[in-house]
């Protein structure tokens, strides 16, 4: 069975089929706890491809997905009102078109994302560096957000920083730019613009967030007071075929790593207290 997956760098379109368990044992667990009996919804900060969000999405009521990318929220807007129009396929032409276009735009958004090397926007037009590995860009990404689609129906998307984000009493997942990494992902606003994103402002956020909600974080390390409470060793690379992984397997020692989950040590407290095994 093929499996068709948004190329979004940075995405856990992989993982997300992990996540997705993880997160509905937590969520059945923490409501036995009374500062958290009263969780009303589930939250991601930067959604960014779906890739955990969609395989949630018949655990929670009252979803928001937030990315800061206004592109991104666009196309997830319209792919689940059904308004999206797919193309059948993108030549080098139309692709530095759409990234010469005004957003916010659905099409740019798909373009940018779909028709690149490794789902960096705009990176590098997909076709270079195909080869021999028999590969349609534009129909994966077609099918991959199909599939999404149905499974996306009671999400609300915003676009804004997170830094405007005010939750109480939700469950959150946050999946931000990782800190430590070869090459970081820079946080994207636009085609030409990018905005540094402040890994200790970030963090500060989450210990005033886990006050109200029950936050979990994706990345590879955290401040000291946070706790590790799962954790699952993959590959990570630009592009996942054999050839290109093996070969960076060899070139970069970085290439496998652990997909950790952090809380807070105020939350990981009351876990505690409550003796509940998470994972």
């Amino acid at each position: 069975m093929l499996v068709y997956i948004m190329k979004y760098l940075g995405g856990k379109q992989r993982l997300g089929k992990h996540l997705g368990p993880v997160f509905k044992d937590l969520r059945n667990k923490i409501l036995q706890i009374k500062e958290f009996k009263n969780l009303n919804g589930y939250l991601e900060p930067f959604c960014g491809s779906c890739g955990v969000l969609k395989n949630i999405t018949d655990t929670f009521d009252n979803i928001e997905a937030n990315d800061y990318h206004p592109d991104l929220i666009q196309m997830w807007k319209e792919v689940k009102s059904g308004t999206f129009v797919y193309p059948t396929s993108i030549s080098e032409e139309e692709y530095f078109q759409a990234k010469a276009s005004p957003s916010p735009s659905a099409h740019k958004s798909f373009v940018g994302f779909g028709m690149s090397f490794g789902g960096r926007f705009f990176g590098a037009y997909a076709h270079k560096y195909i080869n021999a590995k028999k590969e349609d860009f534009c129909e994966e990404m077609v099918r991959s957000l199909k599939h999404t689609a149905p499974l996306i129906q009671n999400v609300t998307f915003t676009n804004k920083s997170y830094l405007e984000l005010t939750p109480i009493n939700k469950f959150i997942y946050c999946d931000p730019p990782y800190a430590y990494t070869k090459f970081p992902i820079k946080y994207r606003r636009d085609t030409k613009h990018y905005d540094t994103f402040d890994t200790p402002l970030f963090w500060e956020t989450i210990r005033n967030w886990s006050k109200t909600n029950f936050v979990m974080v994706s990345e590879i390390v955290a401040p000291d007071d946070f706790i590790e409470i799962w954790n699952m060793e993959r590959h990570r690379s630009a592009c996942n075929s054999l050839k290109t992984g093996k070969k960076n397997v060899a070139a970069d020692a970085d290439f496998k790593k652990s997909e950790k989950l952090f809380v807070h040590s105020s939350i990981y407290a009351k876990l505690l207290e409550n003796n509940l095994q998470l994972i």
